[in-house]
């Protein structure tokens, strides 16, 4: 981003000219003992601040991190401001000073992200504010003692010469800093205890330099309190600054290691994979290269557009928020699975897309693996219910013929045997009788076709598949519309799954969806022959409710197919079947 890339450079620059503006007020201060030190030191450790917090935005520039350690730079440069001789600027620059000291609290919370989490890192940060700048104010305005150098100017915000009850009020804001220190070291060690490793190796340099210096400014906080001498509080101030100015660099230094090492791991990577003798799953070995025992692969289905595991069991990907990340995996423009970790890892994206780029080979051959094992135990589920489908359907049939055929042709036993009795004594009687047998040999050859038609209808053997969808479609109860249908006969397996696909959810729209319309496409793709019924009813569809559209997808999975139910509440129901077709390329 060159807009970005030149924002930060004038932001840098201005960084520059803060960094004069303290080396002039250094040479011109009448207060500072230690000019030459001074005028070295402090523009050195503001542009440090500055120029690695501009870098770090420029890099990541989502991440607040990087704004906020500039805020670090500039605020110390604010800090110099006590260098002046001037008393409204002098005490200006003594009540915003600390100013620095809270950004860091901040920025050690927020480390990497830049966003403090609810709870203890939000309240420790407002007390900090609150204690810094709020609870501060009155020892400037009771005309407290400043902790200045011998020859400072005197305090300007001075109103009521109140020293005892300002200095009281100093204690006590100290003994809140330390607080605010001790409750900070508490929250980076449990920090630190509870990190995964891929977060222990991004936070070490930054986490111990940064406790550091919490520990050092909890301790000057408390010095005066706690009776330290000025030895040991001048030794500790002393180790707190340096970690405090090497602060920055800790950063670099992080950044740096978490570069070298992800250079090594996927070195080390590739390494294993392509050595016959290192005899380690795809998974151990990006667990290890890493850094994540928690990571997981998945596998992409194209056939059935889910993941799977490698054992061939389905699987989802994990939601945003859930303290995992997801990084897809391809091979010749084609998804072939996704790599599940740690989302820690998600601050140095670029290791997880090398890591994945060198195992995308294995991944596809493991692909392999994984969709015939789903193969496999879809074909064997799919078989199993419908070895049970097919036993409930043989005892339908049954009981439709024992109950529907076979008694109306009892029925006309009866009536014919009654009809031959009648012929002579009762003419008029027997061709009544006649009349009826015929009428109920009708029904029973209308349930026979229906019942027949059930099992394989003979228009779909005898004309094809368009003339029997034709015909589903004339029987419907609403109004059907037709796409052309393929002219040329599609293997007769794919017919007939073809068939029921269409005969089944015509069916649910007259029973379920209260539609005004519905339209059937037949069509070939790319070697799969493709059904769909649509229509405009209530929506709301669930294929794992009932048995009907369950025992389609068992249908279809026999052939390798798979079948689709988009169907939102309100917004009618499209059902898509996908069926491979040899002659549908």
């Amino acid at each position: 981003m060159p807009g970005l890339r030149r924002a930060l450079l004038a932001l840098f620059f201005v960084g520059v000219l803060c960094a004069a503006a303290d080396v002039a007020l250094v040479l011109t201060s009448d207060h500072e003992t230690q000019k030459a030190l001074a005028a070295i030191i402090g523009p050195l450790i503001g542009l440090g601040f500055v120029g690695t917090g501009a870098f770090a935005w420029w890099r990541r520039p989502l991440n607040r991190f990087g704004p906020l350690m500039t805020a670090v730079g500039f605020a110390w440069f604010i800090g110099a401001l006590t260098e002046s001789n001037e008393a409204v600027v002098y005490t200006f620059g003594s009540y915003v000073g600390p100013l620095y000291l809270v950004l860091v609290v901040q920025m050690v919370l927020s480390f990497p992200s830049g966003r403090l989490d609810a709870g203890w890192p939000r309240a420790i940060v407002a007390v900090a504010y609150i204690d810094a700048f709020v609870l501060t104010l009155p020892v400037f305005l009771l005309d407290g003692n400043l902790n200045g150098p011998d020859g400072a100017p005197d305090n300007a915000f001075a109103i009521v010469h109140a020293p005892g009850v300002a200095n009281a009020i100093d204690v006590a804001t100290s003994l809140l800093g330390f607080g605010v220190a001790a409750a900070t070291a508490a929250v980076l060690i449990g920090r630190r205890r509870n990190a995964t490793p891929p977060q222990r190796r991004a936070q070490a340099p930054m986490l111990w330099t940064g406790l550091t210096v919490i520990v050092g400014l909890g301790l000057v906080f408390a010095s005066d309190t706690v009776g330290l001498s000025d030895e040991v509080t001048g030794l500790v101030g002393f180790v707190g600054f340096v970690a405090f100015a090497i602060l920055p660099f800790a950063f670099l230094a992080g950044l740096v290691r978490t570069r070298y090492s992800a250079a090594g791991a996927v070195g080390g990577l590739i390494e294993r994979l392509n050595t016959p003798e290192t005899r380690v799953s795809l998974r151990t070995a990006l667990s290890d290269a890493l850094g994540d025992p928690t990571l997981q692969l998945v596998y992409w289905r194209e056939s059935a557009g889910h993941y799977v595991t490698y054992d061939g069991h389905r699987a989802e990907v994990p939601e945003h928020g859930s303290g995992r990340a997801v990084a897809e995996v391809e091979r010749d423009g084609k998804r072939v699975g996704a790599i599940v970790y740690d989302a820690a890892l998600r601050d140095d994206p670029s290791l997880v897309r090398a890591a994945a780029a060198a195992a995308a080979l294995q991944l596809e051959n493991e692909r392999l693996e994984a969709e015939l094992r789903a193969r496999v135990e879809e074909l064997q589920t799919s078989r199993a219910r419908l070895v049970e489908v097919s036993m409930g359907e043989r005892r339908r049939l049954e009981r439709d013929l024992h109950d529907g055929a076979q008694q109306r042709l009892v029925a006309l036993s009866l009536q014919l045997g009654m009809a031959r009795r009648k012929v002579e004594a009762d003419p008029a009687t027997a061709g009544r009788l006649l009349d009826a047998s015929t009428a109920e040999l009708q029904r029973a050859l209308e349930e026979l076709r229906e019942l027949a038609r059930g099992i394989h209808p003979a228009i779909l053997t005898d004309r094809g598949l368009g003339a029997a969808i034709e015909a589903l479609a004339e029987r419907a109860p609403l109004p059907v519309d037709l796409d052309p249908m393929p002219e040329d006969r599609l293997p007769a397996p794919v017919e007939a799954a073809a068939y029921f696909v269409v005969a089944e959810s015509l069916t649910n729209v007259a029973k379920y969806s209260s539609a005004q319309h519905a339209s059937v496409r037949v069509g070939r793709d790319n070697g799969f022959a493709v059904i769909e019924v649509s229509d405009d009813g209530v929506g709301g569809a669930d294929p794992t409710a009932g048995t009907g559209l369950r025992g389609l997808a068992d249908r279809l999975a026999a052939l390798d197919g798979r079948l689709e139910v988009q169907s939102p509440p309100g917004g009618g129901t499209v059902i898509r079947a996908n069926i491979p077709c040899a002659t549908c390329a």
